[in-house]
C-alpha cells in the first residue's frame, strides 16, 4: 500500500484543503513525508493508514456534509474528539480536547489559532518482524536528520491516549523553517478503542524546545491554565437558547449512535446521490437549497448555502433557487384548493339533494 500517494488519497486531501482544514505548507510537508526515495518510505509502504490530527476550535463546526459527499465515513466519535475515514486510507482526526503537552501549556495570549495539522500519524499495525524492524529504525533516521525524538509506551505498558491505544509509539520532530515544523507519529501495534475511559498519553512536547518530563499529563492544571482553558474552549454543544442551533449541524453523523448499520446506508446513499452525475453537484446543491427552503430546515439551508459559496455561486442564483420554491409551495398550496371546491360541491350535492326529498 502506498499511502497519500493514489488519486482517491490526492483528491481526499484536496476536500480538507477546501474546507479551510488543511494549508498549503501543511499539504507540502505530507509531500516530502510521501517523497519516493524518502527515508521515511519503508514505512509508508507497510503502513495501514495514515492520519492527520487537526486541531479545531469545534469538532461540532465540521463540515460533514462535504465529508460525506467525498465519500468519508465516521469511524468513531466521543465529545471533542471525531475521526473519519477518507477514500485512499487517508483518516482525519479532529479535536478541540487536549491531545498534546503543548495544549496544556497554552495561555489566552499564546494560543495557537485553529484549525492547525497538529501531526501526521502513520498506523504500524501489523505485529510482523518486518514492521517491527522498520519501526525500531525510526530513532536513527531521526539522528541521522538530527530531528528530535521521543518514545511513549513499550516493556509490557501500551500508549494510551484519549479512548485509544497502541503498543509503542515513536516521534519524530521535523524542525521549524518558516512555519512550525509538524511532528510524525510512527504508532506500532493493533489499535484498540476503549469508548468508555481516557487516557492521558498525550503527544509530548518537542524534546528540542521543552522537556515533555516537565509538563504533567495527567495531574492537576497549571497555574493559570483554568482561565486560559475557559477562555479558549468552545461553548459546549447543546447549550444556549432555542432547538436550532448552528453547531447542531457538525452532530448530523451522531445519528449513527444507535444504528450505525442503518446511518452508514443512508450516508453511502446520501454520498451517491449528491455527486455528479447526469446533473452536476453545483445542479444538485441548488435544487437542496431549494428544498431546504421549502420543508424549511435551518441546518441544510445553511449548510449548502456555505457549499454554493464555495463553489461560487453568486447570490442572484441562490436567490431565484429560493424564490422557485417559494413559487412551488404556492402552487402546491393552491392546486389542493381544487380538493376543496371538490368538496364543496360534493357538499352541495348532498344539500341539494336532501332539500329535494324534504319537499
Amino acid at each position: 500500500m502506498k499511502p497519500l500517494n493514489s488519486d482517491k488519497a490526492a483528491a481526499s486531501l484536496k476536500v480538507l484543503q477546501e474546507c479551510g482544514l488543511l494549508k498549503g505548507h501543511e499539504l507540502e510537508a505530507l509531500d516530502r513525508l510521501n517523497e519516493p526515495d524518502g527515508l521515511f518510505r519503508p514505512a509508508l509502504s507497510l503502513a495501514e493508514t495514515v492520519h492527520l490530527h487537526i486541531k479545531v476550535d469545534d469538532t461540532h463546526q465540521l463540515p460533514v456534509n462535504e465529508f460525506f459527499e467525498a465519500g468519508a465515513r465516521l469511524d468513531h466519535q466521543k465529545d471533542g474528539f471525531v475521526k473519519y475515514r477518507f477514500p485512499g486510507n487517508v483518516n482525519a482526526i479532529f479535536s478541540h480536547i487536549r491531545v498534546s503537552q503543548d495544549e496544556l501549556t497554552e495561555t489566552q495570549d499564546n494560543r495557537r489559532p485553529r484549525p492547525f495539522l497538529d501531526h501526521v500519524g502513520v498506523d504500524l499495525r501489523d505485529e510482523t518482524d518486518a514492521v517491527r524492524q522498520v519501526f525500531d529504525s525510526l530513532p536513527g533516521i531521526a539522528a541521522a536528520l538530527n530531528w528530535a525524538h521521543a518514545s511513549q509506551g513499550g516493556s509490557g505498558r501500551p500508549v494510551y491516549c484519549c479512548h485509544v491505544e497502541v503498543a509503542k509509539k515513536h516521534w519524530l520532530y521535523p524542525p521549524d523553517e518558516d512555519k512550525p515544523g509538524i511532528p510524525l507519529e510512527f504508532a506500532y501495534g493493533a489499535l484498540k478503542v476503549n469508548p468508555d475511559k481516557s487516557g492521558c498519553d498525550l503527544r509530548p512536547a518537542n524534546p528540542a524546545k521543552t522537556d515533555p518530563a516537565s509538563i504533567s499529563c495527567c495531574g492537576g492544571e497549571a497555574a493559570g491554565e483554568s482561565a486560559a482553558r475557559s477562555a479558549a474552549q468552545p461553548v459546549p454543544a447543546g447549550t444556549g437558547a432555542g432547538y436550532y442551533q448552528p453547531q447542531d449541524l457538525g452532530r448530523f453523523s451522531e445519528i449513527a449512535r444507535t444504528n450505525p448499520r442503518l446511518a452508514e446506508g443512508f450516508f453511502a446513499y446520501y454520498g451517491q446521490v449528491m455527486a455528479d452525475g447526469n446533473l452536476t453537484r453545483r445542479e444538485k446543491a441548488l435544487i437542496a437549497l431549494a428544498v431546504s427552503h421549502a420543508l424549511k430546515c435551518p441546518y441544510c439551508i445553511d449548510n449548502y448555502t456555505s457549499s454554493l459559496h464555495k463553489m461560487n455561486v453568486g447570490e442572484a442564483e441562490m436567490s431565484e433557487a429560493v424564490h422557485v420554491a417559494s413559487a412551488m409551495s404556492a402552487g402546491i398550496t393552491l392546486v389542493h384548493g381544487v380538493q376543496m371546491m371538490n368538496k364543496i360541491d360534493q357538499l352541495d350535492k348532498i344539500h341539494a339533494s336532501d332539500a329535494s326529498q324534504r319537499q
